[in-house]
């Protein structure tokens, strides 16, 4: 089955005559048992009548340690996902690889929420949700199977009125928790006690939020799951979602970019390579960014088909393997990161000297080869290559040089969708000029 795809593939991409490959792609059967989008009718086999979809809203996901198993290392990727049922006043979430769990109900006090948004949450079992109707944090704790309540705090002060309609919430691995204040037009830091440690933007810095924060998502490098291992970073975005943000954890301006026109973010999350990503309700796709905001691809359109959305909002990345969940207005979709391949130019230099140029939108594998019937001759392997693009150089010891027929290009991601995902391109050599 895996040689019949790859075969229309490849015919596919020579009848098109152009790039292909998705920064999103979806989970081998075995992984889910087919079962990539959570509908209203999943839920109602779970629960029956106590709960539906009801404006869900933010996501969290998160490999608890309590889960894991130190003699085995194949149920490293079985994840919690918390998901914000907002016009419920709940949390749904997997207590188990095998089972759903309910928490909460709409109201003020203890074990209630009222219109609650964004949600985080770590390995240790931590979980922070912006409660926005009571303008408050609410402090959850998984100890394996079940939400338990640990308090609330407002960060409201002799000095400070405390938050105003708070939205998105993120933590970093000190879990220090950073919660977006719409209402004022800030983000507020706290400790993990609910202690205010800043507020940014600082007074007389020269900048501010317009209409936001929102879609606030926290690259911590000393994360054991991130590329850039001395990189701290604070991504959101402003302006009605349609300009985004990278600020250092002490709020200094990093970064900042406008999203292309008709586009505006509404959540956000990053992955191990603390590529930004962004839902946009209004437009039904997904939007991902470098780690310095350079756009690197849009993803998926209106609908109920594959790869596409109605209304994503939340988004969640499992860092080690990629699984990116991503929930919409009746449901929740689930993927694997995957790469995408802009261009590609393989140039003869001289002799045995070529240099291949791609760009991809992930960080990626490339190998190249002449395969003709049984034959196949390899000039590289997995060669591992950055986002965006770059040149690769090198030199073949066959004395004719490569082999043009049946020269091809295969691009795999680096994440756990290499064992399932790869694309291949056929690629012409070019003279140098």
């Amino acid at each position: 089955m895996k040689k019949i795809f790859k075969a229309a593939f490849i015919f596919l991409i020579l009848v098109a005559g152009r790039m292909a490959g998705e920064p999103l792609v979806f989970p081998p059967y075995l992984h889910s048992y087919g079962i990539r989008k959570a509908t209203g009718s999943h839920l109602f086999l779970f629960f029956g009548t106590r709960t539906s979809f009801n404006d869900p809203q933010g996501l969290a996901t998160a490999r608890l340690k309590s889960w894991d198993d130190p003699k085995t290392d194949k149920d490293d990727d079985e994840v919690v996902v918390y998901g914000v049922n907002s016009g419920r006043g709940e949390i749904i979430y997997n207590s188990s690889m095998w089972s759903l769990g309910l928490y909460g109900k709409k109201g003020k006090g203890q074990d209630q929420f009222l219109y609650p948004k964004g949600i985080a949450a770590d390995g240790n079992g931590n979980v922070y949700v912006a409660d926005s109707g009571n303008n408050r944090i609410v402090r959850l704790f998984n100890p394996k199977s079940k939400l338990e309540w640990k308090g609330s705090f407002t960060g409201a002060s002799a000095q400070d009125n405390g938050l105003s309609g708070p939205s998105r919430v993120g933590i970093d691995e000190k879990v220090n928790v950073y919660v977006t204040d719409p209402g004022n037009r800030r983000l507020i830091v706290f400790d993990s006690a609910g202690h205010v440690l800043r507020t940014i933007p600082a007074a007389g810095c020269g900048w501010k939020f317009i209409d936001g924060p929102t879609a606030v998502a926290i690259a911590d490098g000393s994360a054991r799951w991130s590329y850039y291992n001395s990189e701290k970073a604070i991504y959101c975005a402003d302006r009605k979602g349609t300009r985004v943000w990278k600020l250092g954890f002490d709020g200094a301006l990093k970064a900042i970019a406008d999203l292309p026109s008709g586009h505006a973010a509404v959540y956000g999350a990053v992955d191990y390579y603390h590529n930004y990503w962004v839902t946009d309700m209004g437009s039904h796709c997904v939007l991902k960014f470098d780690h310095n905001l350079k756009l690197l691809d849009v993803f998926g359109s209106h609908g109920e088909g594959d790869n596409q959305f109605i209304e994503p909002r939340g988004i969640a990345i499992y860092k080690r393997y990629g699984q990116t969940f991503i929930a919409e207005k009746n449901g929740a979709q689930y993927f694997w990161v995957g790469t995408s391949l802009k261009k590609a130019s393989l140039i003869h230099k001289e002799g045995g000297d070529y240099a291949l140029t791609v760009k991809a939108t992930e960080y990626s594998l490339i190998s190249l080869f002449s395969a003709v019937k049984n034959d196949t001759v390899t000039y590289f392997r997995k060669r591992w290559i950055p986002c965006d693009s770059v040149t690769m150089r090198f030199n073949t010891k066959e004395k004719n040089g490569i082999r043009e027929q049946g020269l091809t290009l295969k691009l795999e991601p680096t994440y756990s969708s290499l064992t399932y995902s790869s694309w291949y391109y056929p690629i012409k050599v070019e003279k140098a000029k």
